[in-house]
């Protein structure tokens, strides 16, 4: 590795063990292998520490800063900070990275050099690694930033950009006041300053579990989105947005995960995935109107996946154990031989 990487891969970590082994494999089976990966311990309770010790142990491009609890905002902020080099690219310690991520990435930057931001396609899988859906993104700028400031999507997966880090500094960093939206809220202050990109590829495996931000924080989320985007309509100079709310006695209730991710998994073509979380639904509430909806949804997409002749993307990986820092034993150099 060169004194001063091309990359820097900033990953916050907060009680991260069960994934965290995966994650940083991700990282070091690489095909592009300039890069430093800065691991923010976030004040975690568990063994991630020590797991991390253990890769930079092994491998020197791994540097761990270690700082008491300080969420995801400070986490972020403190990494990239932190930085040797001018582009950052984003990693959650319980996802993995397709091996041809950053060089893609990379490639893609040098020829659009007024980037300021490239994302990628990703895959949403359980816990397992069972596939449930994909997402898509917007490729072009306009279409990504109209998607932010329309509510229909985060514009960009932010687990998975590749961005610049004086861009990110210029525009003021993340924000603590729109934390859980920090992504969304960073994507509309670059969008000022220069191009968002995508690339139209699944380069990203996401993981869906009960302990997600999205699972946890989905009313906060709510609340602050919305007020993020009347502000960055007023910065921009458009029409408040209108916002349609249904008056609520009671709190939001959650809807099952196992119903969500049934009917999400057979809508993306993914029957095995929707099959196991259909058994998981009906087990738990066999009467309920939820199962009888996934029951109901997974048949009938099924017949037209059965009629049409469609297919969902399948992907197979290396076997990460292989760039585990306790697997058998795959040095630096050789892994970039690999």
């Amino acid at each position: 590795m060169s004194r001063n990487p091309s990359i820097s891969v900033v990953i916050p970590v907060y009680n991260g063990e069960c994934y965290l082994r995966q994650a940083l494999a991700s990282i070091r089976w690489q095909t592009f292998e300039d890069w430093e990966a800065i691991c923010v311990n976030d004040g975690s309770t568990d063994r991630s520490l020590e797991i991390l010790e253990e890769f930079a142990a092994v491998d020197k491009r791994f540097r761990i800063l270690d700082q008491d609890n300080q969420g995801i905002v400070g986490a972020l902020n403190n990494g990239i900070l932190a930085a040797k080099t001018n582009w950052i690219a984003r990693m959650d310690c319980d996802d993995i990275s397709f091996p041809e991520r950053f060089a893609i990435q990379w490639q893609f930057l040098k020829e659009n050099p007024d980037t300021l931001v490239v994302g990628t396609d990703l895959m949403a899988v359980d816990i397992a690694g069972y596939p449930i859906l994909v997402s898509k993104y917007s490729t072009e700028h306009s279409g990504i930033e109209e998607s932010i400031l329309s509510r229909k999507s985060s514009g960009l997966a932010h687990a998975c950009v590749l961005m610049r880090r004086d861009a990110f500094i210029e525009a003021g960093m993340y924000r603590k006041k729109y934390e859980w939206v920090e992504d969304i809220d960073l994507w509309l202050r670059m969008a000022m300053l220069g191009k968002l990109a995508s690339i139209p590829r699944i380069l990203y495996f996401y993981r869906f579990h009960e302990q997600g931000v999205c699972w946890n924080q989905g009313e906060l989320q709510r609340e602050r989105i919305q007020a993020l985007l009347c502000e960055s309509h007023r910065v921009r100079g458009l029409p408040e947005p209108v916002f349609k709310e249904k008056n609520r006695k009671q709190p939001r209730q959650k809807t099952s995960a196992a119903g969500k991710w049934a009917r999400q998994a057979a809508r993306s073509g993914y029957f095995q995935t929707a099959f196991k979380y259909w058994l998981l639904q009906v087990k738990a509430e066999p009467f309920s109107w939820l199962t009888a909806r996934v029951t109901f949804e997974m048949v009938l997409r099924g017949i037209w996946a059965k009629l049409s002749g469609r297919s969902a993307p399948q992907f197979d990986l290396p076997d990460w154990r292989k760039w585990d820092a306790t697997g058998p034993g795959i040095t630096e150099s050789e892994s970039r031989a690999a």
